[in-house]
């Protein structure tokens, strides 16, 4: 379960340089290991999950959402994941490769980076471009996986004090199902100029704390991408984003594109806008807005560009 990454040396013939490009340990979830459950609940290495949270009196409790598979995109195995309410609560899958912080009211749950053990922190100095991956899905009707890949310097909580971001990649997958292995690519948001210290990455197969019992995802083969031309086929236009008086302004520039589905949700994934928006259009949301930190996406068929706002 030790939490750390492999360097591997990338060389680049056409910029004429070689560079050591950070990646994911264990990112085809190929291993797997038994860290006290038993062998019928292996987490994969350099992951875990609600079974292994800091509350051990809640550990003996928490379902069993995630499971190994021999569904695979590549290799011999994935990470299968699965909603499942139990007690009146639905206990979303999820994996991290930090920690989990349980509580009875999924509103008072987060996953963070311990500093402190090796365990529980992914050491990560990179700026990659974006982060890609593939996966399937099956969810409730209501529900959507998600993918949210934070740099960060420090302490991170997620959800709670992001105030130490260096960027964020964040990723709504379909509320449909998907059958076939599907390429997911989400660009980073950056912003700091500085380095991030560390990496946290969590896998949903439901919408946080307000997952629907019984979704299913599968993921495999998550990697860092650090060229900044594979972005374009995840990314739309310009999208302007900013705050004012208490409200989000949103607007969308592009020369190919007339329509978008705008997102926009709270770092707990609850949405408080879903609309369409003309390019070159302006709106200005107020409803369900409060001070904090909000995601705004932008949809265009399998495309998709994310901004971060926040509400003071």
């Amino acid at each position: 379960m030790k939490k750390n990454f492999t360097l591997l040396l990338a060389f680049s013939f056409v910029l004429g340089f070689s560079a050591f490009a950070q990646q994911f340990q264990n990112g085809g979830f190929e291993e797997w290991e038994d860290v006290g459950l038993g062998a019928e609940m292996l987490e994969p290495v350099n992951w875990s999950s609600i079974k292994t949270s800091d509350l051990d009196n809640l550990n003996l409790l928490a379902p069993v959402v995630w499971s190994i598979s021999d569904d695979v995109h590549s290799g011999e195995h994935s990470v299968y994941l699965l909603n499942i309410e139990t007690l009146g609560i639905v206990a979303t899958g999820m994996i991290t490769n930090g920690r989990v912080h349980a509580d009875l009211n999924p509103d008072l749950a987060y996953v963070y980076t311990n500093q402190d053990d090796p365990r529980w922190n992914s050491p990560f100095t990179g700026r990659p471009d974006s982060v890609v991956g593939w996966y399937k899905c099956n969810p409730a009707e209501g529900d959507f996986g998600t993918v949210k890949v934070a740099l960060h310097v420090g302490d991170l909580h997620i959800p709670g004090d992001e105030s130490n971001l260096v960027a964020m990649a964040h990723l709504e997958l379909p509320a449909v199902a998907v059958t076939e292995w599907t390429r997911f690519a989400v660009a980073f948001e950056y912003y700091m100029e500085i380095d991030p210290e560390y990496q946290l990455t969590i896998l949903y197969s439901g919408n946080g704390t307000e997952a629907v019992g019984g979704s299913e995802a599968w993921f495999d083969d998550v990697e860092f991408i650090y060229n900044p031309e594979s972005v374009g086929e995840n990314a739309l236009g310009n999208l302007m984003v900013f705050s004012s008086y208490g409200k989000i302004n949103i607007t969308v520039k592009d020369q190919n594109i007339d329509n978008y589905q705008i997102i926009v949700s709270d770092l707990m994934g609850h949405r408080v806008f879903d609309g369409k928006l003309k390019t070159g259009e302006n709106i200005q949301i107020s409803n369900n807005i409060s001070k904090g930190v909000y995601i705004v996406t932008a949809i265009s068929g399998s495309s998709s560009l994310s901004r971060k706002v926040v509400v003071n």
